[in-house]
């Protein structure tokens, strides 16, 4: 009796949950820099709206950077935590600040004396087509952290989609 409780109530529990739309999935595409390095950067997002201003994100970021000066060729994971605050919307697209926290992971091939570590994360985006579950928008996004030969700045595309 106790089992089948529990299930009913899982599953409730997920189909309220998740038949609200306060959850999106997006997917990142952009070009990143650092110093003079330049990459692609690949990045997952999962948001969830905790009201119509502000969304929390976490989020998973690989690039491959590339530095043409050392023929050298690497790999920059990042971790984030981020909080969106949106302070200019209208019915068709919304323009928010970024402000969270990031656990980079350099490659070893650079040889840096801790390669990895905790960073800032400050930025901008603008979404637009807010009518429909799917949105799109352009983002970037300044990574400081102290492990980082430089800032990290990311300057691309973001698609996100509604549940």
């Amino acid at each position: 009796m106790k089992t089948r409780l529990f299930i009913i109530s899982f599953f409730l529990f997920n189909s309220v949950l998740f038949s609200q739309s306060k959850f999106a999935l997006g997917f990142n595409l952009s070009e990143q820099f650092m110093q003079k390095d330049m990459g692609v950067n690949i990045e997952g997002l999962l948001s969830y709206n905790i009201n119509s201003d502000i969304t929390l994100v976490l989020s998973a970021a690989n690039a491959t950077m590339e530095n043409k000066d050392l023929d050298l060729k690497y790999k920059l994971d990042k971790y984030a935590f981020q909080v969106n605050y949106d302070f200019g919307k209208s019915e068709t697209s919304k323009f928010e600040s970024i402000f969270g926290f990031s656990y980079v992971n350099f490659d070893k091939k650079l040889n840096l004396e801790d390669d990895n570590g905790l960073g800032i994360d400050l930025g901008v985006q603008v979404l637009f087509c807010l009518k429909n579950k799917l949105h799109y928008g352009i983002r970037v996004v300044s990574t400081y952290s102290s492990v980082a030969p430089g800032g990290i700045l990311n300057a691309g595309v973001i698609f996100s989609h509604s549940l």
